[in-house]
């Protein structure tokens, strides 16, 4: 795992799969908006409302993307989080997004950023 500093935040990666009648949503059409689980918080940040748990709501394109083991993760700036999700039914068909990583390489995310593969 990685421990965020300063005004960064460690989110792992979720996505949406199946609307709310079940039906499964193409990888093409996926929210423009992205979630994640909150795993670490940088120091700067203890007075804030986002803890270690929490799902935020962030742009795909926001932070850096990173694939740890077979996890895919994002580093954020606090200022590139919109806010955090208080819907349980939506945290409910949330899913972490991981790949299956034979060897280190180079691959693209939904977000479109280069990841860094740690095995």
């Amino acid at each position: 795992m990685i421990n965020a500093v300063a005004d960064k935040i460690v989110v792992e990666f979720l996505r949406t799969t199946k609307t709310e009648s079940g039906l499964i949503i193409p990888s093409a059409a996926q929210d423009p908006q992205g979630y994640g689980k909150v795993l670490s918080v940088g120091e700067l940040l203890a007075e804030t409302k986002v803890k270690v748990g929490s799902i935020v709501v962030f742009h795909m394109r926001a932070g850096m993307d990173m694939v740890i083991g077979k996890q895919v993760q994002k580093c954020l700036k606090y200022e590139e989080v919109f806010g955090i999700l208080d819907d349980e039914e939506l945290e409910s068909r949330l899913e972490p997004l991981s790949f299956e990583v034979k060897e280190p390489s180079k691959i693209v995310t939904p977000g479109g950023g280069g990841v860094v593969i740690a095995p």
